[in-house]
């Protein structure tokens, strides 16, 4: 009989558990601030695919939600190795080199704002396509070849100057964020109650890119996919 009780007891305080985390969830406002850190890697297309190779990336970011509208704004860093030493192609009537990278990679920082709608959830996985802009800058060192001839009378290359060059592109980018649910729970800040939602968040996206500067001009596509942590909080209406 004791033992009848106490299962009683505990199966109706589960219930009582889950029907306060139900009623809890039907007050969550639509509205939801969050965050993303990863890494990945990508890979260059067209002539993009002449002047650099693939490359690891690291990416981070904040998310804005409202009901099923995601506004994402991410932050890129990636070192992606030279296949051009001369991108300029900057040569004397000889055809000799007048320039070539100071360093065997480019820091390579990107910046994208992305309107998202989640398309798909089935409580556990959402699938979120997402269009935007993206800004993109890289940064190098680059040395100043003159030729000059040694004791032997042999013309040889001296690097007579480094400078530090850039070049920026705006452009296109689109990503399909897939968010994988960790874990859901309610957390007590002390003057309101939060209900905050980790997951996996795969994100394969394609980033469209342009180097005018470059002889000749360099564009394509930046491909790849992300692997990231992503943290999502949403409110209450009351407490």
């Amino acid at each position: 009989m004791k033992r009848t009780i106490l299962v009683l007891l505990a199966i109706l305080t589960l219930t009582t558990a889950a029907t306060r985390a139900q009623e809890r969830e039907q007050l969550l406002r639509p509205w939801g601030a969050g965050f993303h850190l990863g890494l990945g890697a990508m890979a260059p297309t067209g002539s993009l695919g002449d002047e650099f190779k693939g490359c690891a990336v690291f990416n981070g970011g904040l998310d804005v939600e409202y009901n099923r509208a995601r506004l994402k704004i991410d932050a890129t860093y990636s070192q992606p190795s030279f296949k051009n030493a001369n991108p300029y192609s900057l040569h004397d009537e000889q055809g000799r080199d007048l320039q070539l990278n100071g360093t065997s990679s480019v820091t390579s920082v990107g910046a994208s704002v992305q309107l998202g709608y989640t398309a798909w959830h089935n409580g556990k996985v959402s699938v979120t396509p997402s269009v935007g802009v993206n800004f993109n800058r890289l940064n190098w060192n680059m040395n100043e070849i003159t030729w000059k001839s040694d004791d032997q009378g042999e013309e040889r290359p001296m690097i007579d100057r480094v400078s530090n060059v850039h070049e920026n592109s705006t452009g296109w980018t689109a990503s399909v964020d897939i968010d994988v649910k960790l874990s859901s729970k309610f957390v007590d800040s002390g003057s309101m109650m939060n209900h905050y939602t980790s997951s996996v968040r795969f994100t394969p996206f394609i980033a469209h890119a342009s180097y005018r500067h470059f002889n000749p001009s360099a564009k394509g596509n930046w491909v790849g996919m992300t692997v990231s942590y992503a943290g999502l909080f949403r409110f209450l209406s009351t407490y």
